[in-house]
């Protein structure tokens, strides 16, 4: 067949083009190259694919080599697009008729061959044909190189990367060839996606010994991995072993340790970070910069962050729409609407559209601080920047007009989103049930639940279980059970977490018997008590002080074979440390310890409470310190117990000491932390240090609640320090905060006629003095 035929099909996207006689016949290599040029460039359909192949089949010349190895690499790495959406699953068709094709001159394929339908493999996702054609190759005697056994390792590694070690590492030898740095590189990224981080880091570990030296790309790869899981210590280890090869840094290893020390909440350690890659020269672009904002913001340092965003520009990077919506949601958090409107229509100027994300973070920051007016005016903007508010828009409008008690206004919202078309889903009428509930429109709310159950929007008990759970949290546990009853009343059987969520409501409010009805009534239904059943029991009876009815129960949970969880041994150590019981906890402890039962932080500080709040401070001390020699990730809720352990053992500068390591660890102090070095202070006499941590506290950002300055109050005036004490009731006053009713009554009582203060009284402002001395 003339090989004019071939060249018809390059000339037109047209499909008659396919007959049309060319006045140059073209020869297959040329056939070839032009189609891989369509292949680029996005426009070559499979159809057309196959009519070449037809041709190239049918005709005399032998089909080049060169020319098909091009085609085949072409279409693996071609992107999905309008005209093929799988380059590499049409690459494997095509050589798989090219290899049946009869009477064709075709030549066999080389390794270059088998390694390009190897790779097309793994991009279609048949790592089956990649053994399969790695078979062949060795069949047909083809000596393999790196590249095609790198191929044969991504097969192996999205099938398991056990098969993938096994062959790095012990089979090479057979196969006569030698392994390099991207054949380790490719294995330990499978171990990263299949969440194997320890067997990754093994075989970096291996790679110098066996002769290869891991590269950048393989340095960065296990401290993104290390970062991603939060293991901050192990990235740094890594980070330095490679800067002491001489490997430099690149900006993706930076980016990642950012975003990991950003996602722990150790904000300072990711500054430090930025301004260390920054020292080398190396500059960053807008993934790592966003990444360091959200981290700022997160922390409530949207000042910091809006000067790093400043700066982009300065730095050769445009601010994108990533970039407006981490500082417009940290201005929204912080409550600095100026600011956040104001960047927004920066954003407009710049020619940066807003999407729904954009909207969502302006509308629910209106809304959650009550702004209605604010919020309904962007949904006007919305529309008039093209962007037509959808389902996600409306239910943020409507939450917050519910948890505002205009229950009519929601309604409203809720019949426009209907009439302009928007479907209502399943958050739309939990919201709007919520909202009936929490308000006592109970009426109302199993309206809206029939309405929902019609449209179908619900296929179990999960549409039921925050209206069960909402009521019980506020303490509205007989209204819980008037809409559990309804439920059931409609032909709905709950499910075990409906029951545990009416059982916690009750035990919330003390009523741990009719908790045991409940489960009683679960039981009945034919469903089995969980673990979390009895925890829920458990904590209702520690919480009431029947410590012994919570053992009698743990004891027949254990009977019952519901295994003891940690959470479970919590409460119990809890509660019986909270009864004074410290004997019986230290041996529910050991029993938890020798069990296997896994033992966390969480535990360890209910045991150090415990011990401290018993008298128990040298044991707590003892145990804190085991628990620094185990390398035990502690936290600041650890610190905090052992800062007020040392006080009271009278170890001031031990204390110190320890509340310094809070920061120093990359743990950020809390207000409780900054309250117990306070009210020490002041019960030692050290007025000035207290204002000192007041002062510092308030610098970094922590900021006084009701409870702290109440709590400082007391103490302040329980020492004498009553000027010192009018200080901080004034701080009250500026912040708006109220007088707990403890700290109204330890004021009358100082100030007594007959109290030891009396003299002092006009000292405090005015509106704290006692009635009865401004005769």
């Amino acid at each position: 067949m003339p090989t004019g035929r071939l060249s018809s099909i390059f000339t037109s996207n047209a499909t008659s083009s396919f007959r049309a006689p060319s006045p140059q016949p073209r020869a297959p290599l040329a056939a070839l190259a032009a189609t891989t040029e369509r292949v680029c460039a996005g426009t070559l359909r499979p159809e057309e694919a196959h009519h070449l192949f037809d041709e190239l089949l049918s005709q005399a010349a032998a089909v080049p080599e060169r020319g098909l190895n091009n085609f085949l690499a072409a279409l693996a790495r071609a992107p999905p697009s309008a005209a093929c959406s799988d380059g590499p699953g049409l690459a494997i068709t095509l050589f798989n008729r090219m290899s049946r094709g009869a009477g064709a001159q075709v030549v066999s394929p080389t390794l270059c061959t088998y390694s390009i339908l190897m790779d097309c493999c793994c991009r279609a996702g048949r790592p089956d044909l990649v053994v399969a054609f790695f078979g062949r190759l060795l069949r047909l005697g083809l000596r393999l190189n790196v590249i095609s056994f790198n191929n044969l390792l991504k097969g192996l590694c999205q099938v398991s990367t056990n098969e993938a070690v096994d062959l790095l590492l012990h089979r090479t030898p057979e196969l006569d060839c030698v392994p390099n740095v991207f054949s380790y590189s490719i294995v330990i990224n499978g171990c990263f996606k299949e969440g194997e981080v320890d067997k990754a880091c093994n075989l970096f570990h291996e790679m110098p010994q066996l002769g290869v030296q891991p590269n950048v790309v393989i340095y960065t790869s296990i401290i993104d991995a290390l970062s991603k899981c939060g293991a901050m210590d192990k990235a740094e280890v890594v980070l330095q072993q490679m800067v002491d090869q001489g490997i430099e840094p690149n900006i993706r290893t930076y980016t990642s340790l950012i975003h990991g020390y950003s996602a722990s909440g150790q904000w300072k350690a990711a500054a430090r970070v930025f301004k260390e890659m920054v020292s080398v020269g190396v500059l960053p672009n807008a993934v790592t910069l966003n990444s360091f904002m959200d981290s700022l913001c997160k922390h409530r340092r949207t000042k910091d962050a809006r000067d790093i965003f400043d700066s982009m520009a300065a730095k050769g990077q445009k601010p994108d729409i990533f970039s407006y919506s981490i500082m417009l949601n940290g201005y929204a958090k912080e409550g600095y609407f100026e600011d956040m409107t104001d960047l927004f229509n920066l954003m407009v100027l710049n020619g940066i559209v807003p999407n729904h994300h954009i909207f969502n973070i302006l509308i629910n920051a209106y809304a959650k601080r009550g702004l209605m007016d604010e919020a309904m005016h962007m949904f006007e903007v919305m529309r008039q920047q093209g962007v037509n508010p959808n389902v996600v828009d409306y239910v943020v409008v409507m939450d917050s007009l519910c948890k505002m008690g205009r229950m009519d206004a929601a309604l409203d919202k809720f019949t426009q989103m209907v009439n302009q078309g928007v479907s209502p889903n399943k958050a739309v009428y939990q919201c709007l049930v919520l909202g009936s509930c929490s308000h006592g429109h109970f009426v109302k709310a199993k309206e809206l639940i029939s309405e929902a159950i019609n449209r179908g929007l619900f296929s179990n008990s999960v549409f039921f279980y925050p209206v069960i759970n909402d009521l019980c949290k506020e303490g509205k546990v007989k209204e819980a059970q008037d809409m559990f009853d309804f439920i059931l009343g409609i032909g709905r059987r709950p499910d075990v977490i409906m029951y545990n969520s009416l059982m916690d409501g009750y035990c919330l409010v003390g009523k741990v018997e009719e908790a045991l009805r409940v489960l009683d009534a679960m039981k009945s239904a034919g469903l089995q008590p969980t673990a979390v059943t009895y925890a829920i029991l458990l904590n209702g009876y520690c919480k009431i002080g029947r410590i012994a009815d919570g053992l009698s129960l743990f004891r027949e949970m254990s009977l019952s074979g519901v295994k003891p969880t940690t959470f479970m041994y919590n409460i119990i150590l809890d509660g019986l440390f909270r009864s004074g019981r410290a004997v019986s906890a230290k041996e529910k402890f050991r029993t938890m310890s020798e069990s296997g039962i896994p033992v966390g932080i969480v535990t360890y500080n209910i045991v150090l409470h415990g011990f401290c709040r018993n008298n128990c401070t040298d044991e707590a001390i003892e145990l804190f310190k085991k628990l620094r020699g185990m390398n035990v990730k502690i936290d600041v809720i650890t610190l905090t117990t052992m800062i007020s352990a040392m006080f009271k053992t009278r170890r001031i500068e031990e204390a110190k000491d320890l509340f310094a390591t809070i920061s120093a660890i990359g743990l950020v102090p809390s207000v409780v932390s900054y309250s117990v070095m306070m009210t020490n202070f002041i019960k030692e006499g050290l007025l000035a240090e207290a204002d000192d941590m007041f002062l510092a506290m308030e610098k970094a950002g922590c900021a006084p609640d009701s409870r702290l300055l109440n709590h400082v109050v007391r103490v302040l005036l329980e020492n004498g320090a009553v000027v010192k004490a009018a200080t901080y009731l004034a701080k009250l006053d500026a912040k708006q905060l109220s007088l707990e009713a403890s700290t109204v009554s330890l004021i009358l009582s100082l100030f007594s006629r007959k109290g030891k203060l009396r003299e002092h009284v006009k000292l405090l402002p005015v509106k704290y003095q006692p009635p009865e001395m401004l005769d």
